[in-house]
């Protein structure tokens, strides 16, 4: 963005002002969707990698034990057992699963999106 000064400003018409705007918020417009869409691709990329697959399904393993071990205290000790604290243990590592999961995620893309413009490209 180019600076001006307030003397140079003031011998600008006021229409020719406002196409410098609009040029220069187009143009952040522009350089918008072309990070959005650099994350994108660079999030799809993470999302399939090998060790965030390995990640979820490690996940999807340890979410699916507390869900049967959640089942068998209801079907096996009745309803009291889960009223004395047992299914919020249960609930506290599920969350902490999906917090994780989703500061992973984050992390990894943002990481990815850091690393200088000459490796992006391959």
């Amino acid at each position: 963005m180019p600076s001006y000064d307030s003397s140079e400003r003031a011998f600008k018409s006021l229409s020719a002002q406002i196409r410098e705007t609009e040029a220069q918020v187009l143009e952040c417009r522009e350089n918008v969707k072309s990070c959005a869409g650099v994350l994108l691709q660079k999030t799809q990329q993470q999302m399939i990698a090998p060790s965030s697959l390995l990640l979820a399904g490690g996940m999807g393993f340890i979410i699916g034990e507390l869900m049967k071990l959640k089942t068998s205290q209801r079907h096996g000790q009745g309803k009291d057992s889960a009223a004395q604290g047992n299914v919020p243990i249960t609930q506290m590592l599920m969350d902490a699963l999906n917090t994780f999961n989703t500061i992973s995620s984050i992390y990894t893309s943002a990481r990815a999106s850091m690393r200088p413009e000459e490796e992006r490209d391959e």
